[in-house]
């Protein structure tokens, strides 16, 4: 994975336009540039078992205009959650360089 993942600090729950903002809003250490994990980028995370939540993220990936791709950490079930549902996490990611 040719990713870094954001702390888990800066981990909170937020609707995925939230979501969105937040990740391209974050300055860790003077690194800019997160943003929201896609889908493949996410199950990769969740494979790699992280530090994460028991619970659902967000990632990039959108269908319709209200639907958006999340992943739950507790046992793998994934799939398009309503974009305004604001108890899944956010953990960004950014590009290594």
């Amino acid at each position: 994975m040719d990713v870094e993942i954001a702390p888990k600090e800066t981990e909170v729950r937020l609707t995925w336009d939230e979501a969105r903002m937040y990740s391209f809003s974050l300055n860790i250490d003077g690194k800019t540039g997160w943003r929201l994990p896609d889908k493949d980028e996410l199950n990769e995370i969740y494979q790699a078992k992280n530090d994460f939540e028991k619970w659902y993220y967000w990632s990039s990936t959108a269908r319709i205009a209200n639907r958006a791709w999340s992943h739950c950490f507790a046992g793998g079930s994934r799939g398009y959650h309503s974009k305004n549902f604001r108890n899944v996490y956010v953990r960004a990611v950014r590009d290594l360089q």
